[in-house]
């Protein structure tokens, strides 16, 4: 269905980014997002995923709201004590009132997943479910006031081939803000298909610089299975 006048209005400016156009904007509205983890990037992450026109956002987060979520920006003392999807996917609708957004319950049917896991192993453990479900997925790995996003088509090398040892520092609000907003970015690219090559690659941010990597298949590894025959390496 063509985009109405409030979402053209909406949607203006990026509607003539390179790539862009009705048609993408199409896509991300009739995309159906769970996001899952609780950590740091979460937030910032539903934010752009919402402001970008993401159509259904499903926050997938068990926990209550506490002082020292680290989501300052999007919930305030008032939360406290609130579950933090539902106070999330709130958040999420004020950012866009175009966009549906609500706490994930089972039975829902995303068509992709970005995984914000409060520790590498909560990363890991949901990237390898979304890996299992062939559903394209982008991991926010959050590292200090750095971090990485890591993005997973469906039968590209996984995010257990994609990663690497970071500083092990402590996670900064800073650092969520950062890597949040670039996971979603990936996400937006996955879903439209508008991303250049390679599209199944690892963003990491050092002290505000990007590198760019594409992942590559670690030998042996699970996601080398009869679906990713043929796809990418």
């Amino acid at each position: 269905m063509a985009l109405s006048e409030a979402e053209v209005a909406r949607y203006a400016r990026q509607l003539l980014l390179p790539g862009m156009g009705e048609g993408a904007q199409e896509t991300l509205r009739g995309a159906r997002v769970r996001v899952t983890g609780g950590g740091l990037a979460t937030a910032p992450a539903v934010y752009y995923l919402a402001a970008a026109g993401v159509g259904t956002i499903w926050i997938d987060d068990p926990d209550l709201v506490t002082p020292d979520t680290g989501a300052g920006f999007a919930l305030g003392r008032a939360d406290a004590g609130r579950p933090r999807a539902a106070a999330l996917a709130e958040f999420a609708r004020s950012a866009n009132a175009l966009v549906t957004a609500e706490p994930f319950r089972p039975g829902m049917r995303a068509t992709a997943l970005l995984i914000c896991g409060a520790t590498p192993d909560v990363s890991r453990a949901i990237a390898d479910e979304a890996r299992l479900l062939q559903l394209p997925h982008v991991v926010a790995d959050v590292d200090g006031q750095g971090g990485a996003a890591t993005a997973v088509p469906v039968g590209a090398p996984c995010y257990a081939c994609a990663t690497r040892p970071g500083l092990g520092a402590p996670p900064t609000a800073e650092g969520g803000a950062a890597v949040g907003a670039l996971a979603a970015l990936e996400l937006l690219l996955l879903l439209t298909s508008v991303s250049q090559e390679p599209r199944a690659r690892r963003v990491e941010v050092f002290r505000g610089t990007p590198l760019v990597r594409a992942t590559e298949r670690q030998p042996g590894c699970a996601c080398m299975g009869p679906s990713a025959a043929g796809l990418a390496p």
